[in-house]
């Protein structure tokens, strides 16, 4: 066998290997972007229920915002329809940027900062709506209660002492468990982003 011809093959093996590293890695992109992907899956479909829920309230307080004679209930209505159109907003577009990543084109390094970057707005987003839900919490009855023809229940005494009190505690218990289980979504995300470096 000639020098030429050895390099001929030589390099024509050296080809194949590079090609065959290069389909194996974008293989592993493409199957880290999926396990990336399914990990804000975990929080993208009950975000997507709670805004499509979100979404319900607020066209039916502006669907009944004539019906509410008394002008607090009026504000409560406004500030309330606000809040779950503004707050599910902002949790769906974060999500989206975070799930949007070009894991397969940018480098490692750069997919990870931006995460980081949006993973820390997302956790003092969500902590930010968890002290506005139990406000909302407190300001949705009185107009939702004249709405419904129950106007003298909000003045009952029993209900603001025993009532709201309890609802706050559950909207805290439901809002920590959620943020705890985003928490581990969001880590395990970024465990996997990391683990491309």
């Amino acid at each position: 066998m000639e020098l030429e011809e050895m390099k001929s093959i030589w390099g024509e093996l050296s080809g194949k290997v590079e090609s065959q590293e290069k389909i194996k890695k974008e293989e592993l992109m493409k199957m880290t972007r999926k396990k990336y992907q399914n990990s804000l899956g975990k929080i993208y479909f009950p975000e997507i229920l709670g805004s499509i829920i979100s979404f319900i309230y607020a066209g039916y307080f502006i669907t009944q915002f004539g019906n509410l004679q008394l002008p607090i209930n009026q504000a409560f209505a406004a500030f309330n329809t606000l809040i779950m159109i503004i707050l599910p907003t902002i949790s769906l577009v974060t999500l989206y940027r975070m799930n949007s990543l070009d894991i397969v084109s940018q480098s490692p390094l750069e997919v990870l900062q931006k995460f980081k970057k949006n993973k820390v707005f997302y956790r003092n987003f969500q902590k930010v709506a968890l002290m506005l839900s139990g406000l909302f919490a407190i300001t949705v009855l009185p107009p939702l209660a004249e709405l419904l023809g129950k106007a003298d229940m909000v003045s009952n005494t029993k209900f603001w002492i025993v009532y709201v009190p309890i609802g706050l505690i559950c909207v805290y218990i439901f809002g920590s468990w959620a943020f705890r289980k985003y928490d581990r979504a969001l880590e395990k995300a970024q465990e996997l982003l990391e683990g491309i470096e």
